[in-house]
């Protein structure tokens, strides 16, 4: 190589070093410096953005509150629709209550509240007027005051349940009737009512009834004697008709002894003696049953036992059976239901496959000596009524469908009926249900 051409590309150590330095220099002179630029803002730039962020902060808050605003104003609404309601559930709660109120203190029903020590919470002005000479006696002991009740007032107080007892006023006999309910708390509530009308008119109207049915029966057998007297002596006066007078003797004592047999029956009625309920086991009670009907086909019957007078439920039940057995269905039909009913307590029925009865049997099957069997006695059913009452159960009649007869026996447990006949009571005069 030329030495003029290999001077122009030597590059000495000395300038190398002098255009790097130069170079570094131009690059720390081109980066931005944080100082030059503070030094470059204004004061109008900082004025300008502090305007800004005001702005910004004056929006927002204006935002905010008109969202807050709104949110208050459907609070406020709400809390207004929320008053109203509960200010006309308050009125509706007051008229409310000031109608039971007024029903309470209005009701022939007297009404006394008191808790479990005796100490009277409540009286209506019934019971003011019948049992406090019309003062107010909150606060005091309904027991101690028992000890100054009549005798047999004082009794039906201190029973548990429903009672009926008299008592002598000024205006004669006057009967009542108590109920006893426990409410929660210890609470108890007596009930007492003037049942005297009421009785007056059942018991003559079942007095007219009596008379009714014994005149018809001492007719149907008085105008059969007179006729067969009258007979009698006219042939006496006639000696060839004299054999006659046997056969018309029988004939006057048939209808002697059916009179007879009538009244004794309704000396029965009113013979019956108080049960004496016991524990009863099911299976040998109605294995008893199968003693006289051993083809009679009975259920299995539940484990827990029935509470009653064995000898007396038993009667109703052969009465029962018999008239099964008699209505004229298969026999093989005839079956015995032992069941624990809903209500409590248990249920047994007798059931046939008969031709059934009418309304108007169904309307007279408990009338004592009503009967549609020509030698039926027309009592067995009037005296099962009467025992199964005694009992404080009920005795019931219904058509089965596909034909035939229900007759079913509803007895309390040992417990006692007052729950469970306020129940079905309720079931019976329900007026919500079709």
């Amino acid at each position: 190589m030329p030495a003029a051409k290999r001077q122009r590309c030597a590059v000495s150590p000395s300038r190398s070093r002098g255009a790097s330095a130069d170079t570094v220099r131009s690059v720390r002179g081109a980066r931005p410096s944080w100082s030059g630029v503070a030094e470059s803002v204004t004061v109008a730039d900082v004025s300008n953005l502090a305007a800004l962020a005001e702005s910004v902060v004056v929006a927002g808050a204006l935002a905010f509150g008109a969202w807050a605003f709104r949110l208050r104003g459907a609070a406020t609404k709400r809390i207004g629709a929320l008053n109203a309601q509960l200010e006309e559930q308050r009125s509706s709660g007051e008229r409310r209550e000031g109608l039971l109120r007024t029903v309470v203190e209005t009701t022939p029903l007297a009404i006394v509240l008191f808790g479990e020590t005796g100490s009277i919470i409540f009286t209506n002005r019934a019971a003011r007027d019948l049992f406090f000479e019309g003062m107010a006696v909150e606060g005091e002991n309904f027991l101690s005051m028992i000890k100054r009740a009549p005798p047999s007032l004082r009794q039906a107080l201190l029973s548990e349940g429903d009672e009926l007892f008299n008592v002598e006023g000024a205006a004669g006999r006057e009967t009542f009737h108590l109920s006893r309910r426990h409410l929660d708390g210890g609470q108890t509530l007596i009930a007492v009512r003037s049942v005297t009308q009421e009785i007056n008119r059942h018991e003559v109207a079942s007095l007219k009834k009596v008379i009714r049915i014994i005149g018809h029966e001492i007719n149907n057998s008085l105008g059969p004697i007179a006729s067969l007297v009258s007979s009698a002596k006219t042939i006496l006066q006639r000696p060839e008709h004299i054999p006659k007078l046997p056969a018309m003797f029988d004939r006057i004592q048939e209808r002697a002894l059916h009179l007879q047999g009538f009244l004794d029956g309704y000396a029965r009625l009113a013979k019956i003696p108080p049960p004496k309920p016991v524990s009863v086991p099911w299976v040998p009670f109605l294995d008893g049953l199968r003693g006289f009907w051993p083809e009679l086909e009975i259920a299995e019957p539940p484990p827990r036992p029935g509470f009653f007078d064995r000898a007396q439920i038993q009667q109703v039940l052969i009465n029962l059976i018999k008239n099964a057995y008699e209505v004229g269905g298969p026999k093989d039909q005839v079956k015995v239901v032992v069941e624990t009913a809903d209500e409590a307590g248990c249920r047994i029925s007798v059931l046939d496959r008969g031709p059934g009865v009418s309304d108007e049997v169904m309307e007279n099957v408990f009338v004592p000596f009503f009967t549609t069997k020509p030698t039926g006695s027309g009592l067995g059913l009037a005296l099962s009524r009467e025992i199964v009452e005694l009992h404080q159960g009920r005795l019931r009649l219904a058509r089965r469908d596909g034909g035939g007869m229900s007759v079913s026996v509803w007895l309390p447990d040992a417990e006692g009926p007052p729950g469970a006949a306020l129940a079905a009571s309720r079931a019976r005069l329900t007026l919500t249900r079709a």
